[in-house]
């Protein structure tokens, strides 16, 4: 193992994870803050305002970086609208919504799924990508922590509007993790980062406006969220695609278990959640433990 890989793989992947968990209960708190409440529409006003500026940030690093030519061509506008559909417009439609009827910790659970979608996708529609069996033992675990999750105690409710709008949410966030995969190859990933977000943010400002949505008053504290939250799209989905194209998929992937841990810790800590039992618990070991199992690979040594 390279001794860098602590620095170059390790950190990086945590804080990215450390970033994604802590969505959940930060958009539960900028809907009080924004004064959105339940309104759907306005809460995906809220979405858009985030995923495009997001974007715009995401392009602006571009531009310090070097980058030359952000705007998008015919090559790789396919790509951008592909994996947009999937990761920006559907996934957030149903996360936003979904969100606002189910508490952070679920939310951060039932979203944690995606991994499982993803494989399970991958089994479908790639021919050199078949389930394994580490992969079906991973989602099975998955999965059974999601019936966990929703046995006994506070957790022991279903919600069409709530958790089934979060998982619908995980699934097109598993599509759209194997449509990037297929369209990605060759395409800059901060460019292709940058854009999907505008374009996404944009489709979502559009149709919560068009409802007739608002985000009511900005306050310091609601701007300084927001900000917080731009902030959290553009490096969590920049470093992770960066350590995705330097980083064997499965490597990388592994970490993905510390988002539901991080978004259940945080919820409890900030929303102040402490609907806790033997259930939650074990859905919560469940989930992550699925999602390291399906992404763990057996590590080539070093040479000598």
């Amino acid at each position: 193992m390279q001794k860098n890989k602590l620095f170059t793989l390790v950190l990086p992947a945590i804080l990215t994870t450390a970033l994604w968990g802590s969505a959940a209960p930060c958009i539960k708190v900028g809907y009080q803050l924004f004064g959105i409440g339940g309104n759907s529409f306005s809460q995906l006003v809220f979405a858009g305002w985030r995923f495009a500026l997001a974007g715009l940030l995401t392009l602006g690093i571009a531009l310090l970086l070097g980058r030359r030519k952000i705007l998008p061509n015919r090559g790789n506008i396919k790509a951008i609208l592909s994996i947009c559909l999937f990761q920006s417009m559907i996934q957030y439609v149903c996360y936003y919504i979904g969100l606002s009827h189910t508490t952070g910790t679920k939310g951060s659970l039932l979203s944690g799924t995606q991994t499982f979608f993803a494989i399970l996708f991958a089994h479908i529609f790639l021919s050199n990508d078949k389930l394994t069996v580490p992969k079906s033992i991973g989602c099975l675990m998955g999965f059974s922590g999601v019936v966990m999750l929703q046995l006994g105690g506070d957790f022991g409710s279903f919600s069409l509007m709530g958790d089934g709008l979060v998982l619908l949410s995980a699934a097109s966030a598993g599509m759209g993790a194997l449509v990037s995969r297929v369209m990605s190859p060759g395409q800059d990933p901060v460019i292709l980062t940058g854009w999907q977000l505008t374009f996404g943010g944009l489709f979502l400002l559009a149709l919560g406006y068009v409802g007739g949505g608002s985000v009511g008053t900005i306050t310091v504290q609601g701007g300084l969220l927001m900000l917080y939250l731009i902030i959290l799209s553009s490096a969590a989905f920049t470093i992770w695609t960066a350590l995705l194209k330097k980083f064997p998929v499965g490597q990388v992937t592994l970490y993905g278990f510390l988002i539901p841990v991080f978004g259940a810790i945080l919820s409890a800590i900030f929303l102040a959640e402490k609907n806790w039992n033997a259930q939650s618990w074990c859905a919560l070991l469940l989930v992550s433990a699925g999602i390291a199992v399906a992404n763990y690979t057996k590590k080539e040594k070093d040479p000598a």
